[in-house]
C-alpha cells in the first residue's frame, strides 16, 4: 500500500493510458471513430484523475492541519509555562521593564497561536537564502 500511496500520479497515469487505448481496441477495434471514442475517453480518465488527485490533496492538507495543530498546542503549552516562570521571577523589574516583558510574552503567545500552514510558508519565503545557506553547510 505504501509503494501505491508513494507513486500514486505515476500508477494513475500509466492506467490512464491503458485504458485510452485499451476501450477503443477492446470495442470498435479498426473502427473509424477509434480517435474519438479515445479521445472521449481521455476526458473521462482526466476527470476521474483529477477527482482521485483532489481527494488525496484534500485528505494530505487535513491530516498536515491536524500536526499543524497539535504542534501549536504542545508548543503553546511548553512555552507558556516558561513564560510563566519567566514573568514571576520578574518581581525585582521596575513597572517599564515589567511592560515590556508582558508585551513579549502576549506577542510570543499571539504567534504560537496563529501557526498555520500558510504562516509556516510565509516564514519559509521571507526566509528562504537564509534557509538555504543554512542548509548547504
Amino acid at each position: 500500500m505504501k509503494f501505491f500511496l508513494d507513486n500514486i500520479e505515476l500508477i494513475l497515469s500509466f492506467l490512464g493510458i491503458v485504458v485510452i487505448f485499451a476501450v477503443p481496441m477492446l470495442f470498435f477495434g479498426d473502427s473509424v471513430i477509434w480517435w474519438e471514442v479515445a479521445a472521449i475517453t481521455a476526458i473521462f480518465v482526466g476527470v476521474f484523475h483529477g477527482f482521485i488527485f483532489w481527494i488525496v490533496r484534500r485528505k494530505q492538507r487535513r491530516v498536515r492541519q491536524e500536526a499543524i495543530e497539535e504542534i501549536r498546542k504542545m508548543l503553546k503549552d511548553k512555552v507558556n509555562n516558561q513564560l510563566s516562570v519567566i514573568s514571576l521571577s520578574a518581581s525585582g523589574l521596575d513597572v517599564e521593564q515589567i511592560k515590556n516583558l508582558s508585551d513579549s510574552i502576549n506577542q510570543i503567545s499571539y504567534l504560537i497561536g496563529t501557526l498555520s500552514d500558510e504562516s509556516i510558508t510565509d516564514w519559509r519565503r521571507k526566509y528562504s537564502e537564509t534557509l538555504e545557506s543554512l542548509g548547504s553547510n
